[in-house]
């Protein structure tokens, strides 16, 4: 798989048909292309549309039929969204037909009805697309939604999309694609990548194309690193559905989606796995792809008044910019039965803590349900949750952690919690979820709880109760699990250290378990698994602390399950023991400790990561202890925000001479500047890499005895990692 080039020979060409093409500099003169759609055009300058209204070029009556010589030049701030929004067609251009594109760089955001592309809505009649980039955000309130092109539509012209990029975000209902929505034309598509989100309302959505449905449509040496989720069937990792045409030598991140299928509704249909350094290499020198929780169309969450409201809008889009802390305070789920949480949810890896919740309703959690949304990077520390139904006869109830349920086509990756589970009075108690049915997907989460159904019901786990549905995939349970009845009967049937209980509609692989599991005698109770049927469960592990118990329960005792390996405790602590899980990307182990996710980074970590060192730093490269304060290693700095008049323009980063005061004081001692009059160095202190928006500013003072810049506050902030800000007010 090659990586996408500008090629000399099309560079050259693309100069010289540019020396008869009319020059265009303007947001008048891109406009005006709708006077003449067939003819040939030139960018000669950036152009920023200046995010007002955009009337796409060409429809379905009057395609352009011209062509436009971007020659590198972008476009920016287009903005597709108000007076048309509920139109077809829609894009920069809205439909083309036997048109040339080529050289073109586009961001902003469209909305449409259908035919929606971040470059074109629809394109026909042997059109040729090459070496374009789109940056868009798109929503289409029906089908055919992609983050290039929305269709790629009817006639017998071959149609080429060739060394093409997306990294926008697509929502649509059905036939969504983070590259194209829905493919019914001939087509070569070749040598693209789509690193986009896509979330769907409908059928037939995939993370590179949701469609595929002609015999002479073809997509060779692409591949897509996005997440895929919604409420639809035939989602897939790359192709959502496919009818007919060829895929060859395309790929998807194994990071983004985990086991997702390839294609939604044929799983004959595979592609190639990308590790994360694999992606890293093939775009290399590319700028980092957008990131979903940072978009403006995001609403914030830093208060508790916050975080509860998002009840009043659940299928919102949502981000936590700060910790917070309930202080023991009594909440209600996010979410219920009738009402699921069906937006988005980034938490950034904050915290919410010290919650308690008590509900009868059918699903207790902090989200009682999930329907078709995605929660990522949710931190709960100290959630206390008890619950379930009155009914106490209903099979679809749950009490978990994180969620009571998760159903559909939802994605929970990078979350974790601890605290207590109680079930009162049902069945399905799980530390991190109670309940999954139908696709969902959880990825890479983690949970160290207390969990215990007191009802004496069935399906209790330590981090699912009943997995009725859906992959849960690189995740961990160290759980104390209980499901006696409290009255000295029978406990419940179906306990294990990790699951309850595994449909055959489920699967559950890379994950680990250390579990304490009780039922007075309940059927079916195993280490990691109660009941799964066989292959259910895959590439997993456990230690049983105290009972002796093997993988999985049987109807009168406990049993070996292949796919699933035990443990003793040293073992736990041996990287070499863990054969199935992928500790480049995904799991970490030190010495004394069990596996650990990645995503949950100590500080060393974040800055290794955050500096882009991938690989074990050598012995002799490793900071020294009198480097370090508080566990934060002295080189976690930037320098930002420099003016030039104080000089040197050619600073570089990072600043050399940071230090920490035996108190934990920050100390910079700035390279020789051109004039210390009116200048102001502030310390930007935060306890997240990822996220800076809450970040606390720390003035500092300038000491002439010595050239350094101290702290005017005597409080230090601690356990935080730092960037600092330089200006200079005349």
């Amino acid at each position: 798989m090659k990586n996408i080039a500008f090629t000399i020979a099309a560079v050259f060409a693309a100069m010289t048909a540019a020396l008869a093409d009319t020059s265009i500099t303007t947001r008048e003169g891109l406009a005006a292309i709708a006077n003449d759609l067939d003819g040939s055009y030139a960018l000669g300058a950036d152009i920023d549309l200046g995010g007002t209204d955009w009337t796409p070029i060409g429809n379905n009556s009057a395609p352009f039929t011209g062509s436009l010589h971007g020659n590198g030049y972008a476009i920016r701030n287009l903005s597709c969204t108000n007076s048309l929004s509920g139109s077809d067609y829609r894009g920069l251009f809205g439909c083309v037909s036997n048109a040339t594109i080529e050289s073109v760089s586009v961001s902003g955001t469209v909305a449409g009805k259908q035919y929606v592309g971040g470059l074109v809505g629809c394109i026909t009649g042997g059109t040729v697309i090459s070496n374009c980039i789109a940056v868009v955000e798109i929503a289409a309130t029906n089908m055919y939604a992609g983050g290039l092109v929305g269709a790629c539509a009817g006639g017998s012209a071959v149609n080429q999309i060739v060394d093409c990029r997306t990294d926008g975000f697509v929502s649509g209902s059905g036939m969504a694609g983070g590259f194209i929505g829905y493919v019914y034309a001939p087509a070569v598509i070749s040598n693209c990548v789509a690193r986009g989100d896509v979330r769907s309302a409908a059928s037939y959505y995939g993370g590179f194309v949701g469609r595929l449905a002609h015999d002479d449509a073809t997509i060779g040496d692409c591949w897509c690193s996005g997440a895929v989720w919604g409420t639809g069937g035939d989602i897939g990792s790359f192709i959502g559905h496919h009818v007919r045409g060829t895929n060859v030598n395309c790929a998807v991140s194994a990071y983004a989606n985990g086991p997702r299928l390839f294609c939604g509704n044929d799983p004959a249909i595979t592609g190639g796995r990308l590790t994360q350094a694999e992606i890293k290499a093939l775009s290399d020198g590319w700028p980092e792809a957008p990131k979903r929780a940072k978009s403006s169309a995001m609403i914030p969450i830093s208060t508790q008044e916050e975080l509860l409201a998002v009840t009043n809008n659940l299928s919102g889009s949502y981000v936590l910019t700060a910790d917070i802390d309930f202080v023991g305070e009594t909440i209600e789920p996010i979410g219920n039965y009738r009402n699921p949480f069906k937006g988005e949810f980034y938490g950034q890896n904050h915290k919410i803590s010290n919650f308690y919740i008590d509900t009868t309703d059918k699903y207790a959690g902090l989200f009682g349900k999930i329907n078709g949304g995605r929660v990522s990077g949710v931190q709960v520390e100290e959630g206390y949750v008890t619950g379930g139904p009155a009914d106490s006869g209903l099979e679809d109830v749950g009490v978990g952690g994180l969620a009571g349920k998760i159903d559909s086509k939802s994605l929970v990756d990078g979350c974790w919690f601890v605290g207590e589970v109680w079930n009162t009075s049902s069945v399905n108690a799980g530390g991190f979820v109670g309940y999954t049915a139908d696709a969902p997907v959880i990825l890479r989460c983690c949970v160290e709880s207390y969990v215990a159904n007191e009802s004496g019901k069935s399906y209790t786990g330590g981090f699912v109760g009943n997995h009725g549905g859906g992959v849960i995939a690189d995740s961990s349970a160290q759980s104390s699990v209980d499901s006696s009845d409290g009255y000295g009967g029978n406990g419940g049937d179906n306990v294990g250290g990790f699951a309850g209980g595994v449909s055959k509609a489920a699967r559950i692989d890379t994950s680990w378990c250390y579990s304490y599991v009780s039922s007075d005698g309940g059927h079916y109770r195993g280490a990691f698994v109660g009941q799964a049927s066989s292959g259910l469960v895959t590439g997993s592990y456990y230690e049983d602390t105290e009972n002796d118990l093997k993988a999985a329960g049987t109807s009168s005792g406990s049993d070996d399950y292949y796919g699933i390996t035990p443990l003793g405790d040293e073992e736990m602590q041996r990287k070499e023991s863990f054969t199935a899980l992928d500790f480049d990307d995904v799991w970490k182990i030190d010495e004394e400790t069990y596996p650990y996710l990645r995503t949950l980074f100590s500080a060393y970590e974040l800055w290794l990561n955050d500096v882009g060192i991938t690989e074990e730093p050598k012995p002799e490269d490793m900071p020294k202890p009198e480097d370090m304060v508080e566990g934060i290693p002295a080189g976690v700095r930037y320098v930002f925000g420099i003016d030039p008049s104080i000089g040197p323009a050619d600073l570089a980063e990072p600043l050399l001479d940071v230090m920490f005061e035996a108190n934990g004081k920050p100390v910079v001692k700035l390279p020789a500047l051109v004039n210390t009059d009116g200048v102001t160095v502030t310390v930007l202190a935060t306890e997240d890499l990822a996220d800076w928006s809450d970040a606390k500013l720390v003035p500092m003072a300038y000491d002439e005895s010595d050239g350094t810049w101290h702290l005017i506050d005597d409080n230090p902030p601690s356990k935080m990692f730092f960037k600092w800000r330089i200006t200079f007010e005349e």
